[in-house]
């Protein structure tokens, strides 16, 4: 198979999904196609993505959640529909090594929800896949250690390697049929993690007094989802609910000085746990008695509902209160993110994000 230009997008934040959609990037190119490769936040996919058979489209993204993140969904929804053009998903996951043991990630539906997408669009998918990555949820863990980082890419390098060649040499390659038939299984948690799930993790992040207020996690965010707030020395970033979690801000901050507070995640849940809400649906049942079968999942979403609004009350609060340094000092020393290793893909650095 002889492609003629060979379109590449991909989302990304601390670099592992970029690093992989160059790599095919660099394989298609050398085959003699015309190669375009573009983040999702300046694509243009109208008049990038070629038609015909010899039209190839890439999309690389990373998982969370077991799904493909919110951004790509929208950017997938997106796409202009082509005849015959041919179409490849790869999804990295988080990859570990544990002494001499590769432990794999799962990309459960984040692959393959993408390739429907791209299918209902007329596209020919000819391939999807996951591959291992170094885990970069650094809002969680450490960054793995740096020899672990190389191993783990090394590995990576050969698996996409060969599934572009495959698709380059006209085949198709469809893998990861295990994580897809997990994802399906905790779609439910994929479904409940783009709808709620990201709201809450996106009001956690803040910056420590190590910030000098330079702008870079706002300038570079994929979303558009820091703000930059207040003046002077008290000029510091304010994290919106556009966050998706990338950890780019975290991985690239040239201070360390971005943290993720655990205490504001105890404040909240003391907060919404505050509600009481076996009361509202003890008496929500009793006036309505054909509701007390909705009993146990009401108060989810009644909890998950108050949830937000708590965090979304909070959260202005406690970025004017960290002006005030001993406050500052508190959460920072108090959450583990400011003792753990950071990491971004090591080759990859902010200018190749832009």
């Amino acid at each position: 198979m002889s492609y003629s230009n060979a379109t590449l997008y991909y989302f990304t934040g601390t670099g592992n999904s970029y690093r992989v959609a160059a790599w095919m990037a660099d394989a298609a190119g050398d085959a003699g196609a015309a190669v375009t490769l573009r983040p999702i936040e300046s694509a243009h996919p109208a008049e990038e993505i070629g038609q015909g058979e010899t039209a190839l489209l890439g999309l690389v993204n990373p998982t969370h959640a077991l799904t493909t993140p919110w951004a790509m969904l929208r950017f997938a929804l997106r796409l202009p529909h082509r005849s015959k053009a041919h179409a490849l998903v790869v999804a990295t996951r988080a990859g570990t090594k544990v002494g001499p043991v590769f432990a794999p990630g799962c990309e459960g539906t984040a692959a393959y929800l993408l390739a429907l997408i791209l299918a209902l669009k007329g596209y020919r998918v000819r391939g999807a896949m996951g591959v291992d990555m170094p885990s970069n949820w650094i809002a969680v863990h450490p960054g793995l250690s740096p020899e672990a980082v190389v191993e783990i890419i090394s590995r990576a390098r050969n698996s996409v390697d060969g599934f572009i060649g495959t698709i380059l040499s006209g085949k198709r390659r469809f893998t990861g049929w295990i994580p897809l038939l997990l994802g399906l299984c905790f779609f439910w948690l994929s479904l409940a993690y783009l709808l709620v799930g990201r709201l809450f993790l996106a009001r956690l992040f803040f910056a420590s007094d190590r910030c000098t207020g330079c702008g870079l996690c706002a300038e570079h965010c994929p979303n558009q989802a820091i703000e930059m707030r207040g003046s002077g020395s008290h000029h510091r970033p304010y994290w919106t609910f556009r966050c998706e979690s990338c950890m780019r801000c975290m991985a690239y901050c040239p201070t360390r000085a971005i943290e993720a507070s655990h205490l504001l995640v105890v404040g909240v849940y003391l907060a919404t746990a505050a509600i009481p809400t076996a009361a509202v649906l003890a008496w929500l049942t009793a006036h309505v008695p054909a509701l007390a079968f909705l009993r146990g999942t009401l108060r989810i979403v009644l909890d998950t509902v108050w949830g937000i609004v708590i965090l979304g009350l909070m959260y202005p609060v406690f970025h004017r209160l960290l002006r005030i340094p001993w406050v500052n000092r508190f959460f920072t020393l108090a959450t583990l993110t400011h003792y753990y290793r950071r990491y971004h893909e090591p080759d990859t650095e902010l200018k190749h994000l832009k």
